[in-house]
């Protein structure tokens, strides 16, 4: 007779809801695994720093399920049998205790009063976890104990699944036995372990591999391929008979197709691929490291990570730096960079913040900036490096000035294929003092409304020169404001300043050599959709050659004879676009856009370089003409 259930079996687990660990969503996205991409990252890390073999083992028992309360009984009873068994432990209403295995009966007829229907592979499974060999009862327990309550007591994949767990230490590789019944106690969802659903084998290897690291204990958890091993393992059956049967050599793996074999090459060099993308990152969280030892580890990771990628390059196996992980697990060591670098990126962010306005804040603002671009990469997540590595839109940043932007960037050497002498320099320069001064007057006249906004005549000045701003300046510069009106205030103030500096930047007259440059930087920086009569510098260009060229040159220009522009434009890209220009001088329809020109000008500049080697090449040699 099939007995009911206890009081304590329908009541206890409502009670202890709050001894219940780690409620998810339902679907595993909430797990403590992350999303795949950060699964994968840490079995590709913890492959090159660990030693090869200690790999997950997670499976199920064929033949080992049950169909029937005896069934279920027996293999209970086999389960929490006293010989070779460590400890034996369930979770029949959602939370862990230990198991009496005089209750198999007992609970063999409880969990089959909730059994309908005749499923292909019954109502329980059988599920065994295995340990290398040599670790150690008590941290096997401890390891056994979490991972069936991560991923049957949890919530996280769907339901939780009650069970019944030993540790059986009869063999030389200590193991797990769980038995899982398949109807889940909250949301009577059918327990279906296969590739597709959020409980898989993939993840409960993960899973063993993520908790075991936890408690010390180096398990991996990742696919062959991605250790450079293309051909398939030997058949269990094949294994064991071998085994069986004294042979010393195991079985031949199975035979792989020709288009399989190809198949699995092509997807080894997409982890190849990861392999170096990681070794990057390892380097740059190095180059982020404040501590000598941290710096150490993160390098001999990069360089262990570099040596994996060859490895799959080649369709070989990996091999593995085992020494890094005598100093800690790899995926662990990075995260902990990660972490670093940011709260170090978020101090150092609020310190500059903190500093008096001028524009050395400002020049800081822009190192920061910089170096949140070039550590995006190590901490994607992080929306202060985000906003800080994303540039402000031209459009709508109303400190934009083409002008002052191609200043900066000329003075800064970052224009393709400018070169200034030191004459141009020297009027750069000179113009960027000016410039400067006139800024200076115009910003000091709002010099009280500058203040309280917490800024300075000195800083905007910086401000509007820079080529460019992050997204994270201008909003803190925003957010600094004490409220939503004075926000709005400043705004529109930044807003007319804009269109003041515009129009006494326009006002201010520029030598012709200076004004080329500015033009080709613009060229090349602006975006290649624009319309070539809206590039300021290459319209001021036009504008002067129209007033400046006699009418008959004018006249041979517009029929294509670029001759007259020689001495005007020296540069050869730039020439084209003017004399085109001037050709459709007044049919704004003709106005070509940026881009073509644009690549004119990056081809001109790349046959020259190759130009200036091969001419280098030929006096090394000494066959110079």
């Amino acid at each position: 007779m099939t007995r009911s259930p206890s009081v304590e079996d329908l009541v206890l687990g409502h009670v202890l809801d709050d001894r219940r660990r780690g409620r998810g969503g339902g679907d595993g996205s909430s797990s403590r695994l992350g999303t795949r991409k950060e699964r994968q990252t840490r079995a590709l890390l913890r492959n090159a720093g660990g030693p090869r073999g200690w790999q997950s083992v997670v499976k199920r028992i064929a033949g080992g399920s049950a169909r029937t309360p005896q069934e279920l009984k027996r293999l209970l009873d086999y389960v929490a049998r006293e010989e070779g068994v460590q400890s034996t432990w369930c979770n029949l209403a959602g939370y862990e205790r230990d198991f009496d295995p005089a209750r198999t009966e007992r609970t063999a007829d409880i969990w089959s009063s909730t059994w309908t229907g005749a499923p292909r592979r019954g109502h329980a499974d059988h599920i065994v976890l295995s340990f290398p060999r040599g670790v150690d009862a008590e941290r096997a327990e401890v390891i056994a104990r979490e991972w069936g309550q991560a991923v049957f007591g949890s919530g996280e994949y769907g339901d939780v699944w009650r069970y019944v767990a030993a540790l059986h230490k009869d063999t030389d590789h200590l193991h797990a036995h769980f038995v899982v019944d398949k109807h889940g106690i909250e949301e009577g969802r059918f327990l279906s372990i296969c590739r597709h659903a959020a409980l898989n084998f993939d993840v409960m290897r993960e899973l063993h591999a993520e908790i075991s690291q936890s408690h010390g204990l180096n398990i991996l958890a990742s696919s062959r391929l991605s250790r450079g091993i293309v051909e398939n393992p030997p058949r269990q059956s094949e294994l064991r008979a071998s085994r069986e049967g004294g042979k010393a050599t195991p079985p031949p793996p199975p035979p792989l197709s020709d288009g399989e074999r190809s198949r699995r090459l092509a997807a080894m060099q997409g982890f190849a691929r990861e392999y170096k993308t990681l070794g990057d990152l390892a380097d740059l969280a190095a180059a982020t490291g404040t501590e000598a030892s941290a710096a150490s580890y993160l390098s001999r990771l990069a360089r262990a990570l570099g040596a994996s990628a060859a490895a799959l390059r080649q369709g070989v196996p990996l091999m593995p730096d085992h020494s890094l992980h005598a100093e800690g697990d790899p995926a662990t060591r990075v995260e902990a960079a990660r972490n670093e670098m940011i709260a170090s990126a978020t101090e150092a962010w609020e310190a500059i913040r903190a500093m008096e306005p001028s524009a050395e804040r400002v020049d800081l603002e822009r190192s920061f900036a910089e170096q949140a671009r070039a550590s995006l990469k190590l901490a994607p997540d992080s929306i202060l490096l985000a906003e800080h590595a994303q540039v402000a839109d031209r459009n709508t940043d109303p400190y934009h000035n083409p002008t002052l932007a191609s200043l900066e960037r000329l003075d800064q050497g970052q224009t393709e294929g400018v070169s200034l002498d030191e004459g141009l320099r020297a009027t750069l320069a000179h113009v960027r003092d000016e410039i400067g001064e006139r800024l200076t007057a115009l910003f000091s006249i709002r010099e009280d409304e500058l203040r309280i906004a917490g800024t300075s005549v000195e800083e905007m000045v910086a401000r509007f020169s820079l080529a460019e701003r992050s997204e994270g300046q201008r909003a803190s510069w925003i957010t600094e404001q004490p409220n939503t009106m004075q926000k709005v205030f400043w705004m529109e103030t930044e807003r007319a300043l804009g269109q003041e500096v515009q129009a006494e930047v326009a006002a201010f007259n520029l030598a012709p050599e200076l004004t080329e440059a500015i033009a080709r930087d613009q060229l090349l920086t602006v975006d290649r959709h624009m319309r070539l009569s809206d590039v300021p510098a290459l319209e001021a260009i036009v504008d002067r050659l129209h007033d400046t060229l006699k009418p008959e040159d004018l006249d041979r220009v517009r029929s294509g004879d670029l001759a007259p522009l020689n001495e005007q434009v020296r540069d050869p890209a730039l020439r084209a676009a003017v004399a085109h220009e001037l050709k459709n001088e007044g049919d704004l329809g003709q106005s070509g856009e940026v881009g073509p020109w644009a690549d004119l000008a990056r081809a001109q500049n790349r046959a020259a370089e190759l130009g200036q080697r091969d001419r280098a090449v030929e006096r090394d040699t000494g066959h110079e003409l």
